[in-house]
């Protein structure tokens, strides 16, 4: 890559109207070595500035753009700005490498505070070495492919995973495993045989089901409806004869002894209840007639009265109550048998029973001659035993024995119809509960637990085959084994990346730094100084990056303060030896531009010689070189060793001049060490043609302008060409040039330089006031030219 042109920057800082072609035409950029003289403020840093945006190493300050700039490099031109205000094309960061201020503070600790944190001196550097070492780029390149590749696999693998989500995520249960298994290796035409033969067989089975189902509903309804037939006890009983015939034949007796009158005893005893009724009347209607209401008869009834209670006293009451219980015992136990036969329900029985039959057929639980032949008894005797005994007002003596053999009939007639009836509902419910025994559902649960299981697992064979699982789980099977293919791709990509990563990092946390200390090292032993450098390993607690630092050590080992203990020229080399060994981690060098602005500004004639030697040697590795310097000296050295304006130049040199805005600011224009000795060789030529173009000429002014030219070449003879002075400390050089100049030049011809000298001093002074013929010493100035001319070549 190389830099032809720098062809137009407008209105950018000192410069406001450059164009290259008017100072050049058509003359290019050395290919190999451009060194630009400039003072303080001519526009240096401002072509750095534009080389430094275009290639995407320092934007535009703000409110500091050109207006246009254009560059043109081998591959075209560059121009900006653009509709977007930037360049139209850039260059890559690393194209141009730069050894200005901005590099030294930024990567080196020159005076400044050390700093190995984040952001620091020594972090940048650290980061700057790593990001262009060569090894470093090799492995970051490495790192970088791996970890495209790995992305790129991580991509495929998951655009997989996801084009094939649905096959994937297809799952069999561990029932249709087994099935998977069973079938999978089966042609599609038996498996279509198989398949009908699981719908017939699930056909059946629901058939079955169904049947067994319906019978399930009726033993639990036989379970939970049929209850056995229930029959009252029927506890009767019937007391014997004599106690029946007892009532009759009870002695109720009566007071003997009577003082009353024998119509009213009769009377009484005949009506005993009409007159007791009376009695009872009397109790709650005392002092009157109880069935006239007379308040006159009070002797009367005292008299009745009394006749009654003779009659009837305590004993005839007693003996009257305990009959009436009598009776009434004899009568409740009739009664209870006939209420028991009355109240019994028969036809409950034979009801249930028909029910029974009509709803479960129950083989033997009723038949209607059966029912025919079970009736109520009669208890006719016995209700007549009970009038008789209910009407019995007084003993009578009446004999019952044939009644009462009748009542017996009747009492045993009934007491085996209910034992019968006992007997027969037992029967009736030994075969209801034999009939519901033999109806548990037991084993009918067991048929259709075992059919419903064989249905089941009959609709999952179907619903295997229907919903295709075989083919689905083999189409799964084959993304899973093309899944292990791309998930082993990207595993493999992932450890491949992870060990170019781990080997790139230990390579920059243990190596990268060993081969630029070194070359520190080694360019600062080019010069002449009283000090070593050291590389500083220490850690100082937790490092973001790794930073890049060293020690100075004077002569006796002690370290010395970098802000304090090292001179402004020895700072400026060490940031240098620095530069140079960046340049040394550098690849693809041949297709790099070097630009130094202002590279020194403190430096003794031994040193900056080395500095030359440096950049000299290091130059022919890089593709083109430019120095940019206000340091005449500097620039002295590097004229002669690039061998500016001579035939066989390695470089050419240019100035760059700051002029006023009026007449387009700043400019850069081509140097020539040569330019005076020409001058002079050309002066009446010059002369004559500005007189033949009309242009008016000062004589005197030519005089002392073309006096100082022959000045220059004078002292430049004298000090280079004879004392060698350039040689600087190199005394052995200079010696043997001294020798060889002396067998060259005549001590004549050293006398007349000697004069010509005086006469250029001389007439500098005094033009303007002697008066040395008519051409104001002309002529003297052209002996002098052609004396010297003949002279040094």
């Amino acid at each position: 890559m190389k830099l032809k042109e720098i062809k137009k920057i407008k209105q950018y800082k000192s410069f406001q109207d450059f164009d290259w072609q008017p100072f050049f035409n058509s003359e290019k950029f050395h290919d190999d070595v451009n060194i630009l003289f400039g003072e303080n403020g001519s526009g240096k840093s401002s072509v750095c500035n534009i080389l430094k945006n275009v290639s995407q190493n320092k934007p535009f300050a703000l409110l500091h753009k050109p207006n246009e700039a254009c560059l043109l490099f081998d591959d075209g031109e560059y121009k900006y700005p653009t509709e977007l205000n930037e360049w139209d094309k850039l260059k890559n960061r690393d194209d141009i490498l730069f050894f200005d201020r901005e590099f030294v503070d930024d990567n080196i600790h020159l005076g400044h505070t050390r700093d190995t944190q984040q952001g620091g001196q020594e972090q940048k550097s650290g980061k700057m070495i790593i990001e262009f070492d060569s090894d470093a780029i090799k492995l970051r390149d490495v790192r970088q492919k791996t970890k495209i590749e790995k992305d790129e696999q991580e991509k495929i693998l998951q655009k997989f995973n996801v084009d094939n989500e649905d096959v994937l995520g297809f799952s069999l249960s561990d029932k249709e495993k087994i099935f998977f298994q069973k079938y999978k290796d089966k042609p599609k035409e038996e498996i279509k045989n198989i398949k009908n033969e699981f719908t017939k067989e699930k056909k059946a089975l629901e058939k079955k089901l169904e049947t067994d189902q319906s019978s399930q509903k009726i033993v639990n309804n036989i379970q939970d409806s049929i209850e056995e037939i229930e029959t009252e006890e029927n506890d009767i009983f019937l007391s014997d004869y004599e106690k029946y015939q007892v009532v009759f034949n009870f002695d109720l007796k009566e007071q003997t002894k009577i003082e009353a009158e024998q119509a009213l005893i009769e009377k009484l005893r005949l009506h005993k209840d009409f007159f007791e009724t009376g009695l009872d009347i009397r109790e709650t209607h005392t002092g009157q007639c109880p069935f006239c209401q007379s308040k006159n008869e009070e002797e009367n009834i005292a008299k009745i009265i009394k006749a009654y209670n003779d009659i009837f006293d305590d004993t005839y009451k007693k003996q009257s109550q305990q009959f009436a219980n009598d009776k009434q015992v004899l009568i409740d136990e009739l009664q209870v048998i006939t209420q028991q036969i009355k109240d019994f329900d028969l036809n409950s029985i034979f009801i249930n029973l028909n029910e029974l039959n009509q709803k479960y057929k129950i083989k033997n639980t009723y038949s209607v001659d059966e029912q025919k032949t079970y009736k109520k008894p009669s208890t006719k005797k016995i209700s007549e035993l009970v009038g008789k005994i209910s009407s019995l007002k007084k003993p009578n003596k009446e004999n019952i024995n044939i009644l009462y053999d009748e009542v017996k009939k009747e009492f045993e007639i009934l007491k085996k119809f209910f034992k019968d009836i006992e007997k027969f509902v037992c029967e009736k419910n030994v075969i209801i509960n034999k009939f519901k025994t033999d109806n548990t559902d037991e084993k009918l649960q067991k048929r259709i637990s075992e059919n419903s299981t064989k249905l089941e697992e009959t609709e999952q064979q179907i619903t295997f085959f229907n919903e295709k699982q075989i083919e689905s789980q083999k189409k799964k099977e084959l993304k899973e084994k093309e899944l292990k293919i791309v998930q082993k791709n990207f595993d493999d990509a992932k450890e491949k990346h992870g060990k170019a990563k781990e080997k790139y990092e230990k390579y920059c946390s243990e190596e990268v730094f060993s081969k630029p200390l070194e070359k520190i090292e080694e360019y600062f032993k080019n010069f002449n100084f009283s000090f070593k450098l050291k590389p500083k390993t220490e850690r100082l607690g937790n490092k973001t990056e790794s930073p890049f630092a060293f020690k100075v050590l004077d002569s006796e080992g002690n370290e010395r303060d970098l802000k304090e203990g090292l001179s402004e020229g020895e700072l400026q080399v060490l940031s240098l030896c620095f530069f140079f060994a960046f340049l040394d981690i550098q690849k693809d060098k041949e297709n790099k531009i070097l630009v130094f602005d202002d590279p020194i500004t403190s430096l003794d004639n031994s040193n900056l010689s080395s500095l030359v030697d440096l950049i000299e040697i290091e130059q022919k590795n890089f593709s083109q070189t430019f120095v940019f310097s206000h340091h005449r000296t500097f620039f002295k050295f590097l004229r002669k060793k690039f061998k500016t304006g001579k035939k066989d130049n390695s470089g050419n040199e240019y100035n760059i001049i700051r002029n006023k805005k009026d007449f387009g600011g700043s400019f850069i224009c081509k140097s020539k060490s040569k330019g005076f000795k020409e001058k002079l060789e050309k002066f009446e030529s010059d002369i004559y043609d500005k007189a033949k173009n009309g242009t008016p000429i000062n004589i005197e002014l030519k005089i002392v302008e073309y006096g100082q030219y022959l000045r220059y070449e004078v002292e430049k003879f004298i000090k280079n060409d004879l004392l060698f002075w350039h040689a600087d400390s190199n005394f052995s050089v200079a010696i043997k040039g001294i020798k060889e100049n002396k067998k060259k030049i005549k001590d004549e011809d050293l006398d007349k330089i000697n004069k010509i000298y005086e006469f250029c001093n001389w007439t500098t002074s005094h033009v303007d006031h002697v008066d040395i013929g008519d051409d104001h010493g002309l002529q003297q100035l052209k002996d002098k030219i052609k004396d010297f001319i003949g002279i040094v070549k």
